[in-house]
């Protein structure tokens, strides 16, 4: 029986690590956290970057395995939800960048000014999507 539970915690260790992992590469690959380096001038701190997306990739599956309850209250949950989408946000535009659907869209529908806006309506559009998503019942 011991031997049993021990190759089930091996199993999905491995398979979490192997899924991390695969989260990891396309995070890196799509050039996500280079992003953010040169968006804030500290290029110097990549590793940091790398570090705290792995560690907070590892507290969120302890909280979500372990059911632990979090009181942050209203505050707390409104800054999560803020930062949670920017990051969201930011890896949806880097995924889109990577595989060329603005250039492609842009070239379809011969748009060559206001690109920006574009990219401001998709972000709206992803907001209000999520709200009625998390408000309506």
């Amino acid at each position: 029986m011991l031997i049993k539970i021990l190759f089930i915690i091996l199993i999905g260790l491995s398979a979490g690590g192997v899924t991390a992992t695969g989260l990891f590469a396309l995070i890196s690959s799509i050039g996500l956290i280079n992003r953010y380096a040169d968006v804030t001038n500290t290029t110097e701190s990549i590793m940091l970057y790398e570090e705290m997306i792995i560690f907070g990739a590892g507290i969120g599956n302890i909280w979500y395995i372990f059911e632990l309850p979090i009181k942050l209250g209203v505050a707390g949950v409104i800054l999560y939800g803020a930062v949670s989408g920017i990051f969201i946000g930011t890896f949806l535009i880097c995924l889109a960048e990577t595989v060329k659907v603005l250039p492609i869209l842009a070239h379809r529908v011969k748009l060559k000014k206001c690109l920006g806006f574009v990219v401001l309506f998709i972000a709206i559009g992803k907001m209000v999507g999520h709200l009625v998503y998390y408000l309506v019942p």
